[in-house]
């Protein structure tokens, strides 16, 4: 599994409308790592959790306490 921001914005929006990706997909986000661990909060807009690599987690999480973080099918 392909850490989520490893996946463009139209591929997360169509993960999140749809609940999959079509089939042979190749990622065309920024991060090439493999997921690692899954984020979910309560602040989220679309359901369903995302899968992170460790690096890009924490990052996340660290916006999430600055206030900073993307929340919808971009976050």
């Amino acid at each position: 599994m392909h850490c989520w921001n490893g996946l463009s914005r139209a591929q997360q929006a169509r993960l999140i409308e749809h609940g999959n990706l079509p089939w042979g997909f190749v990622p065309q986000g920024e991060c090439q790592r493999p997921a690692e661990c899954e984020i979910t909060t309560q602040h989220d807009q679309a359901p369903g959790p995302r899968f992170y690599c460790l690096p890009c987690a924490l990052l996340y999480v660290a916006a999430l306490l600055h206030g900073s973080a993307i929340r919808g099918p971009a976050a």
